[in-house]
């Protein structure tokens, strides 16, 4: 049986990547589960929320600072790998847009640091962080693109050794800075972790990240320009629209059932994150890539079924395992206190499901720059999302705002299947 796996496994690049891809995954849950007890057992409630505030308010800048770039980057080092003149101009017009991002990003976060320490912390003692964030942030930017272009350039094993080593340096600074310098030290790690992992990117794919070979100064194309525009547009919708939509939930549910049922309700949304960090990953780092170089519908639905027969049978035998094992994993995350959250995980599980079957075709909305199509399936999601969540805890309470989940999810999975029906089913074999 092992035997056989294996040879499964050697013989498929997506299984050979996915399964070098869960040592990464696995080590990224370890040590957010270690940050995450640490914070808990220290800082108590307060340093959770604070914490969890500035690791949303830091979302939001990072994705300013690349300027929610980050799968047209992929893109376009993909396409001209080969074509040397193509990739001078196309890393040429990125680096002028990057030195651009980072000034206005620093200028408006370190003069406005103040201001963003009272409204994030209601505490201005607190706006070194920011200033700090301010500094830091184009490193960010830049690391974010140089893991896009070696996911561009197909190096997958090279991005999921800077990720390994990264949560390494996660929970290392973190643990030093928790006991050097308490509160203060963990806002801190926060701040300086995404933007140290720079070095270990240099350091692991030099080979690969020779970008001043290819910058030119004097090059700065815009219709390059015009193509990265298109897909910041794309990124910056979903970067608004679903912290609102969640906002919004959770504001309803306090009003409706009570602040615990949207406590229960968060406790559940952050354990579904965590078992889809392997399938976004698995997406962007080999899906989007291998749908960038298709030039047919018959690639495009190759690749497709492919996920849908390799991976998906996997995740789907990992949820059932998670089901039964779902009190030990909440007492594991949280506590007794959240045991609430095993009478709704079930539901969750179903819609995240429905969810992985729509998301690797709506991958292709990046590769291609499916725009429109991107945009307003996205309003639609987020608008599916709101109201069905809304009337299910009405009707239903908390289980409703799960079910209304797994139906907006069903009928998604059903508008994206409309969307590919010719690639997918008007082709013969």
């Amino acid at each position: 049986m092992i035997k056989t796996l294996k040879k499964l496994v050697a013989q498929s690049p997506i299984l050979q990547v996915t399964s070098f891809n869960s040592l990464s995954v696995v080590l990224r849950l370890f040590t957010s589960l270690v940050i995450s007890k640490l914070t808990a057992i220290l800082f108590g409630t307060q340093g959770m929320a604070l914490i969890g505030n500035l690791k949303n308010t830091l979302s939001v800048l990072q994705s300013f600072s690349t300027g929610g770039l980050n799968n047209g980057v992929v893109k376009y080092a993909s396409e001209n790998k080969d074509d040397n003149y193509n990739y001078k101009v196309f890393i040429s017009t990125l680096l002028w847009l990057f030195i651009g991002l980072s000034i206005i990003i620093f200028f408006s976060v370190f003069f406005n640091s103040n201001a963003l320490a009272i409204y994030v912390f209601d505490d201005i003692k607190y706006n070194f962080v920011f200033k700090w964030t301010a500094i830091l942030l184009p490193l960010f930017g830049l690391n974010s693109y140089m893991l896009a272009i070696l996911q561009g350039l197909e190096q997958f094993k090279k991005v999921i050794k800077i990720n390994i080593f990264t949560h390494f340096l996660n929970v290392i600074v973190f643990v030093i800075a928790v006991f050097q310098f308490g509160l203060s030290g963990a806002l801190m790690a926060v701040v300086i972790v995404p933007s140290a992992s720079l070095a270990i990117s240099l350091f692991l794919a030099r080979k690969y990240l020779r970008l001043g070979l290819y910058f030119d100064y004097t090059i700065f194309s815009t219709q390059q320009l015009k193509f990265f525009g298109q897909y910041a547009f794309m990124s910056l919708i979903s970067a608004v629209t679903f912290p609102l939509v969640y906002l919004g939930i959770r504001q309803s549910l306090t009003e409706q059932i009570g602040i615990d049922a949207a406590g229960y309700w968060e406790a559940n949304f952050r354990l579904s994150a965590f078992y889809l960090v392997f399938i976004h990953s698995l997406l962007n780092l080999y899906i989007l890539p291998k749908f960038v170089q298709a030039k047919s519908k018959l690639e495009f639905r190759s690749i497709v079924f492919e996920f849908y027969k390799k991976v998906l049978p996997f995740f789907g035998l990992g949820l059932i395992v998670l089901f039964v094992l779902r009190k030990y994993l909440v007492l594991m995350v949280f506590s007794e206190d959240f045991l609430e959250v095993t009478t709704i995980l079930g539901w969750q599980m179903i819609a995240d499901f429905l969810r992985v079957l729509a998301i690797v075709m709506v991958i292709q909305f990046h590769a291609k720059k499916m725009i429109w199509h991107y945009i307003l399936t996205d309003l639609f999601l987020a608008v599916a999302l709101y109201f069905s969540a809304i009337i299910g805890a009405k009707y239903l309470d908390l289980s409703g705002v799960v079910i209304g989940h797994v139906i907006t999810y069903l009928l998604y999975f059903f508008v994206i299947l409309i969307i590919f029906r010719k690639s997918l089913f008007g082709l013969k074999a």
